[in-house]
């Protein structure tokens, strides 16, 4: 079986020109990214090479590529991250709009702030009551309910 191998990879601006590949066998194949890995240090030439001579599964060469291509700050080649160009998802749009546009008070501001801190973790408070008075839980709670 029969390999294409480019000769300059493309992750290192190399095309898909004819002058550009050779035909390998699957070992001269891993030992070519072998030698590049070796010679540049790019980890996809380590995967590549780990890849072709059997050391990792596809699995674990798919793990390890979205990983990389994490840690280069995107997606893989081609792929659009979900999020781009999103600020901030509003469910309905009039309510976004009218939103942006809202000047809001002290008074409303400061509304806001009060709300947020006091009921911050503790949404459910019916529920977090129930789970006080269960049976077979004998785990020590504060005042607040909350685990010690």
């Amino acid at each position: 079986m029969k390999h294409i191998h480019h000769i300059i990879p493309k992750h290192m601006g190399g095309t898909d020109d004819p002058s550009n590949l050779i035909e390998l066998t699957v070992e001269e194949h891993a030992e070519a990214h072998k030698k590049l890995y070796e010679e540049h240090g790019n980890e996809y030439d380590r995967i590549a090479y780990e890849a072709l001579s059997g050391m990792i599964k596809k699995e674990e060469v798919i793990s390890q590529v979205l990983s990389e291509s994490g840690k280069r700050g995107g997606a893989t080649k081609g792929r659009v991250p979900w999020n781009k160009g999103k600020k901030g998802l509003q469910k309905n749009p009039a309510l976004a709009e009218r939103n942006r546009n809202k000047v809001w008070t002290e008074e409303e501001k400061e509304k806001i702030k009060a709300g947020g801190r006091k009921n911050k973790g503790r949404k459910r408070p019916d529920l977090a009551e129930r789970n006080k008075q269960r049976k077979g839980l004998n785990i020590a709670r504060d005042e607040n309910g909350r685990f010690v």
